[in-house]
């Protein structure tokens, strides 16, 4: 059987709704007959993805997350010339291949259902791809 270690630890914050359930309440836990506001793990990595602190330490090294991915590839492609039909339809298949497509039917765009991560020589190649790219 294999030893180790668990640790919960009670953290100290100053007044603020950190993290808040669908209603907009601070979520809460029970904790020694306490109740304690609960700060979720997703919260505070993205709190530690957006601090700038994290952004120094790994300067040229940080992905970008995004939802977006293909409505703003639609915005570059109609930037660049291309009819808004055809980079629309464009972009859908950008999206279905990242992840599932989900058509935004008011700003006649898609965006991908779930975030996906860009790696940044990843990022930087789209750019200067976008920077060759002909009607």
């Amino acid at each position: 059987m294999t030893t180790f270690i668990q640790l919960h630890l009670l953290t100290a914050y100053p007044a603020a709704n950190l993290n808040r359930d669908d209603s907009g309440s601070p979520k809460t836990v029970i904790l020694g007959g306490a109740t304690r506001l609960r700060v979720s793990s997703q919260s505070l990595k993205r709190a530690w993805r957006t601090s700038e602190l994290f952004e120094q330490a790994l300067a040229g090294h940080i992905g970008v997350r995004s939802g977006r991915i293909a409505r703003e590839a639609a915005t570059i492609l109609i930037e660049k010339g291309i009819e808004d039909k055809k980079a629309i339809e464009w972009a859908v298949e950008i999206a279905d291949y990242l992840g599932k497509a989900k058509k935004d039917k008011k700003q006649k765009t898609t965006k991908n259902q779930k975030i996906r991560s860009l790696a940044p020589k990843l990022n930087s190649s789209s750019i200067s791809a976008r920077q060759n790219l002909t009607p």
